[in-house]
């Protein structure tokens, strides 16, 4: 593999940024409207999500501290279980990474339409591709200008969402969380429903792993930046929706396509905010897909040089990115773009979040047998690595034992896919013809 020999790395700020807006994205805006459906006892399934999501970050710290290696599930699905489900695992890590951004691109072309008005379905999709090829070069020119360009977004996407429940707490109307569940819902189905629909928030708590070959001090900068970022990603979540339940009841909000633009809407007696939302919320799709795009880089090089995947994807231009990987990725979002313009696709965003959840917690679920592994193999006694490592286990297997066998087809997919792929790499490996 081609070394610029360039040195820079990112440090905790610029790293946490991209934890934060990996998570920060689209989901904000639209998830308070989907857990007014499942009302007051929503927000308690919201809790349990976010610390179902802090209890994995915890368990890829102790990964990151104890083990030998510091990087993302991939890293360790090999390390533990061997170069098949090594490569299996990292497939489905690198095709979740780029795959999964139509839902955020879709959003985000939605919410610029309040600034642009009603666009034809060929500007959008030309938008939408735009978009990608926009934040592909802005990771392509190097790590300067990718960590710079989010760290500016997160804080536009943070101050906003802290300025809303400080706007509202003080006008909160507490008889709007008197309907503790949603209308013939019992009270462990709304908790469920709740907790898993509310993990989407949290898809790439682990994406600070990743880049652990470009960070300064990983194995004490990746453990704080991630468990951090996703804490404030939960604290966030959690008092922005429940600002939105003390201002519009649950039953009025539940289906609100912009729920905070009408929490403003109420506080402001009328006046619309519908355009400086829209401006914002394509501002956090914006940092959350350049998060994205970046680690879409960073798991296909990491995964070249453990030699999981073929040398192309390991490969750095001169500023020391993949380029490679970066436009292969881009051009996986690209394709997936045109394909949900068809009748199949359309309006089905929602099944779309179920089967991103599916895929990360499958991931997740690996990684943290792993560690259950680390821990037998050296008769590790951390009475609180055991307890949270556990936790985490339980939580992870509830998910994927109440999800619907339907939503596993992405999964599944991803799979089938994945088997030439890996046989083209075991054939060149074996014959010596697979450069890193």
């Amino acid at each position: 593999m081609k070394n610029s020999g360039l040195s820079l790395k990112i440090g905790f700020w610029p790293l946490v940024s991209l934890v934060i807006s990996a998570q920060l994205g689209a989901s904000i805006f639209f998830m308070p409207a989907q857990i007014a459906k499942f009302r007051t006892l929503g927000l308690f399934g919201w809790g349990i999500g976010g610390l179902g999501a802090v209890l994995i970050t915890f368990v890829f710290s102790f990964l990151c501290t104890k083990t030998a290696k510091v990087g993302g599930p991939h890293i360790y699905a090999k390390m533990f279980f061997g170069e098949k489900i090594g490569f299996f695992v990292t497939w489905i890590y690198w095709c979740g990474a780029w795959a999964c951004n139509p839902i955020i691109i879709a959003v985000s072309i939605n919410y610029l339409m309040s600034l642009t008005g009603d666009l034809s379905a060929c500007t959008k999709l030309a938008l939408e591709v735009l978009l990608v090829i926009s934040l592909t070069l802005v990771n392509v020119m190097g790590l300067r200008t990718t960590s710079t360009v989010e760290t500016i977004l997160t804080v536009f996407k943070v101050l906003p969402l802290i300025m809303i429940p400080v706007l509202a707490f003080p006008n909160i109307n507490l008889e709007h969380f008197s309907e503790f569940t949603g209308p013939g819902m019992s009270s462990v189905d709304t908790l469920t429903q709740a907790a898993i629909f509310s993990f989407w928030a949290f898809v790439g708590l682990e994406g600070g792993t990743s880049p652990a070959a470009v960070v300064k001090n990983p194995k004490k900068t990746i453990p704080l930046a991630i468990v951090s970022g996703t804490a404030t990603v939960a604290l966030i979540s959690i008092i922005n929706t429940i600002a939105a339940f003390g201002i519009v009841e649950p039953s009025g909000l539940e289906n609100e396509g912009a729920p905070l633009a009408k929490i403003l809407l109420v506080l402001f007696d009328g006046r619309s905010f519908d355009k400086l939302i829209g401006g914002i919320t394509f501002i956090m799709c914006y940092g959350s897909l350049n998060a994205w795009v970046f680690f879409s880089g960073q798991i296909a090089k990491s995964a070249a040089v453990e030699r999981i995947f073929p040398g192309v994807f390991g490969k750095l231009n001169k500023r020391g990115v993949p380029g490679n990987a970066l436009w292969i990725s881009a051009a996986g979002t690209i394709v997936i773009l045109f394909l949900q313009k068809s009748p199949w696709f359309a309006d089905k965003i929602e099944k779309f979040v179920d089967m991103s959840v599916v895929i990360y917690i499958s991931m997740y679920f690996m990684a943290i047998c792993a560690y259950i592994k680390f821990m037998l193999q050296t008769k590790l006694k951390f009475v609180s690595h055991i307890i949270i490592t556990m936790l985490a286990l339980l939580f992870c297997s509830f998910v994927l034992f109440k999800t619907e066998i339907m939503n596993f087809s992405a999964l599944i997919i991803m799979l089938l896919t994945g088997i030439p792929i890996y046989m083209f790499v075991r054939k060149n490996a074996k014959s010596g013809n697979l450069p890193v």
